[in-house]
């Protein structure tokens, strides 16, 4: 019989599951170097929101005490993970010999809008065809930083428009033919480089290759075994899925044994059904570990923390998603979380760079308990240790 779950089971399920719980269940692959270790937390999330650079790297350090920024950017330039885009038309960060299975399985959707986008822009066909070709020519046994690609569509002598780049760098990592690979020493020396592209077939020497059912049920147990008890639409609207597909995929990996069934406490018929993994389901029923309120966490702009689900609702209060995505454009900002919830958001001011903290309506934050989340957070990036505010009205 399916375990029943009541919210606080289910926020200690997703807890666990994100390795936000301080029992490191997303560390479960760690091995003894940091980049090893920085793999192990990329791997059992499967993926992680990857658009913001500084961010996405800090969503891996805060479920990885101890590593550094420069344990992400090694394991980029070892190949053991790569930033692309997996689904949704969403830069994320991916163990690397996933990456390609992953784009065949989600890629229908997200390419079928691709044309009516060029449309807009004014491209055509013609200038798609020669920009691909131009950039793996270009690309062939290096990396360049996305300025020095479009560089090379200039001296081809594409007649390109600024508006255009993003675009077509999207669509040659989305089709599988390049990825954002390395940073390398010349552009490390920058202020904060982001990775630079590569070929996907060079960069990726031992890619998975996985199809049909075979990727679906991988993708639903990954899913699910990184996000502690999910829904059936968490999963598709995450992985931008059809339901029948979503649905699908969970019952594979249900018969596989690699996940397990339960349901939300009070709520009826198909809506109420969820499934986790065993240790999620665990963690879950462990009343006596509760979820510690003394925990005060400062986690980066888009973490899967909230992103990672259509239905946050044990994580977060909706009422509040005016402050959290302020401007409505899917532009989530930095929260600080109070024993597994978010009760408000931070930013580093730009000139004394202290961290500012702006509390959700009616929440309350404690400056004293969230200091000792700012050591980690400095030490991550080798930063010195930014004072803590509260925002003013």
């Amino acid at each position: 019989m399916a375990l029943t779950l009541t919210d606080e089971a289910l926020l200690r399920a997703r807890l666990h599951a994100l390795g936000l719980d301080g029992a490191g269940a997303a560390d479960t692959e760690a091995r003894s170097t940091g980049p090893e270790r920085v793999r192990g937390v990329v791997a059992h999330l499967f993926a992680l929101q990857g658009q913001d650079w500084r961010s996405s790297r800090w969503a891996v350090g805060v479920r990885a005490p101890g590593t550094t920024s420069a344990d992400v950017v090694a394991a980029l330039n070892v190949g053991a993970v790569v930033r692309s885009w997996p689904m949704r038309g969403t830069v994320h960060l991916v163990p690397a010999e996933d990456i390609g299975w992953m784009q065949q399985l989600t890629n229908p959707r997200v390419v079928a809008g691709a044309a009516k986008r060029r449309a807009f822009l004014g491209m055509s066909d013609a200038v798609l065809e020669r920009a691909t070709e131009v950039s793996l020519a270009a690309l062939a046994g290096t990396s360049l930083t996305r300025t020095e690609l479009s560089q090379a569509w200039t001296d081809a002598g594409i007649d390109w428009q600024p508006s255009w780049r993003y675009h077509l760098i999207w669509w040659l990592c989305q089709n599988g033919f390049t990825t954002f690979g390395p940073v390398s020493e010349r552009a490390a020396a920058q202020a904060d480089p982001e990775p630079r592209l590569v070929l996907a077939e060079e960069w990726i020497p031992r890619p998975r290759s996985l199809a049909g059912d075979d990727a679906l049920a991988e993708f639903a147990a990954r899913y699910v075994r990184g996000r502690g008890a999910v829904s059936r639409k968490d999963l598709a609207s995450w992985a931008m899925l059809p339901a029948a597909s979503a649905a699908r995929g969970l019952a594979l990996a249900v018969e596989q044994g690699a996940i397990v069934e339960a349901r939300r406490e009070g709520v009826t018929g198909v809506a109420g059904a969820l499934w986790a993994a065993p240790d999620a389901l665990a963690a879950a029923e462990s009343a006596a570990s509760g979820v510690d309120q003394d925990r005060w966490q400062l986690l980066p702009a888009f973490d899967e923390h909230l992103l990672g689900f259509s239905d946050r609702s044990p994580q977060f209060d909706a009422a509040h998603l005016g402050q959290l995505i302020p401007g409505k454009n899917g532009m989530f900002l930095a929260t600080v979380v109070r024993g597994g919830r978010a009760v408000g958001t931070w930013r580093r001011d730009p000139k004394t760079r202290a961290i500012v903290c702006s509390p959700f309506a009616g929440e309350q934050l404690d400056l004293n308990a969230l200091a000792g989340a700012v050591p980690p957070l400095a030490a991550f990036y080798g930063d010195p240790e930014p004072e803590l505010a509260l925002a003013t009205p």
